[in-house]
């Protein structure tokens, strides 16, 4: 089931966020609360040779993006998502010829009003932490606030 839903939410990136095909972007894994997504360092680095921001805060948005798409998938619902704010910190350079962005657990109580909200209004929020990471640690840290809005 996760395999399928993954599959959707590749296809879903490459026909709505085009940008996301020559990042490279792509989903990895997704346990039912946890998205992974990975791009290749390579179309994605600066001239220090480390990874962009720019390209890094996409990548994060994207998984936060995404968690939420399949927040909605499990539910068998579709909806407008937008984020209405994100702050990320960029705590070292990240040199990875593979850069891996994972979703970090989503709070009990965040998901329940999520759903809850989704069923009752047709229209829901949550948030969604990010956080891209070493053995030695945090490479950068997102925390983005996403929306689903009716079609």
């Amino acid at each position: 089931m996760h395999a399928a839903a993954l599959l959707e939410l590749q296809q879903t990136l490459q026909r709505e966020m085009p940008i996301c095909t020559p990042m490279g972007i792509r989903p990895v894994s997704w346990d039912g609360r946890e998205l992974a997504m990975e791009m290749p360092l390579a179309p994605n680095r600066n001239h220090q040779y480390s990874a962009f921001a720019g390209s890094l805060n996409a990548l994060c948005t994207i998984v936060g993006w995404g968690t939420v798409f399949l927040l909605l998938h499990h539910e068998g619902r579709d909806g407008n998502i937008v984020i209405r704010r994100s702050q990320i910190r960029y705590l070292r350079p990240v040199r990875d010829e593979m850069i891996v962005a994972r979703g970090l657990p989503l709070e009990a109580t965040g998901e329940e009003f999520f759903y809850e909200l989704l069923r009752s209004k047709g229209h829901s929020k949550i948030d969604v932490a990010t956080e891209i990471a070493d053995a030695a640690g945090p490479l950068a840290s997102f925390q983005g606030s996403y929306v689903v809005q009716k079609k």
